[in-house]
């Protein structure tokens, strides 16, 4: 991550343990801290004091820290989110994504030099990048970006592409790969603002593709559908692919296509504003990790960071 900005960030820290809350601020603090271990209080704190960070804990009686992110980011957008937790539950994690569009997952206990890290380099986006604001897009601009912004599926499951199929194609734009050769051909060749994918085709571990191509290209909206999700690859996902969305199978017709709708305005939005798409960048590749995107074959990777710059509406010199 980046260096810390000149100037203290404004940190909201939320947990219930009052030791956990006692150590992060004294972790952090070069930076002004606001604490409370009663999340129903948090997010009118975040907004009252304009913080620039966010860092909750996932598990507390009151109310859950997905929950409370999720509140924030509706009251509060421009900070940025960090959840904290001692344990990986699936549908914690899941609504991470799905409900909190969390920056980071970081799990207990953290290290303190990384999470000083994060949250110096998190506090200079927040300041720095400009929020995309939920649901501004106007409808007639909506209309039109569904026209013109292409959907990949990248899938080898032939029953799911007719599913998907089905669902997709009669309102966008919509290719079809069934493994990560083919779509990166489609994406030389089209404008891709989203990829839908699973975490794997065939034997060829997926997700590598996926945090290759938001580390190189954070504007692009990827959406997860998968039947073998578990906690450890979605906080992967989460951290290092900054997935927008994630399905489980089978997927269900309604919720996939709010998904993609939704992903496709965030799209046209960054388009228009990519100076945003710094709040959407993932972490840099853990290369500890069995799926890190590391992992590529190095030709693969410079595919990946040389496509084409109408991948923003505008070319590359």
């Amino acid at each position: 991550m980046t260096d810390a900005p000149a100037t203290a960030l404004r940190i909201l820290m939320i947990d219930d343990e009052s030791r956990i809350l006692r150590a992060l601020k004294a972790l952090l603090r070069e930076h002004t801290a606001f604490s409370t271990t009663n999340p129903l209080e948090a997010a009118a704190l975040a907004k009252q004091h304009d913080v620039d960070v966010v860092i909750c804990d996932q598990r507390m009686p009151e109310k859950a820290g997905v929950d409370v992110l999720r509140e924030i980011k509706e009251t509060h957008p421009r900070a940025l989110r960090i959840l904290l937790t001692g344990y990986s539950d699936l549908k914690a994690v899941l609504g991470s994504v799905n409900e909190g569009e969390v920056f980071r997952f970081v799990n207990k206990p953290w290290n303190n030099a990384e999470l000083r890290d994060l949250v110096a380099g998190a506090g200079q986006i927040a300041r720095e990048a400009p929020v995309i604001a939920r649901d501004a897009l106007p409808q007639a601009e909506h209309d039109r970006a569904r026209t013109q912004v292409g959907v990949l599926v990248i899938e080898d499951d032939t029953a799911v592409q007719q599913r998907l199929r089905e669902i997709l194609q009669p309102y966008y734009k919509v290719n079809f790969a069934n493994n990560a050769e083919r779509a990166l051909q489609i994406m030389e060749q089209n404008e891709t603002g989203v990829v839908i994918s699973e975490t794997e085709a065939g034997r060829n571990d997926l997700t590598g593709l996926l945090k290759a191509l938001k580390l190189h290209h954070p504007h692009i909206a990827t959406v997860v559908v998968t039947e073998r999700a578990n906690a450890a690859t979605a906080i992967e996902l989460i951290n290092e692919g900054q997935v927008y969305r994630m399905l489980l199978k089978p997927v269900r017709m309604g919720t996939c296509r709010l998904s993609v709708d939704s992903a496709i305005g965030r799209y046209w939005q960054l388009k228009q504003n990519p100076q945003a798409a710094r709040r959407y960048i993932a972490a840099a590749p853990n290369a500890a990790s069995a799926t890190s995107a590391l992992r590529l074959p190095a030709a693969l990777l410079n595919r990946i960071r040389s496509l084409p710059g109408r991948l923003l509406g505008t070319m590359r010199a």
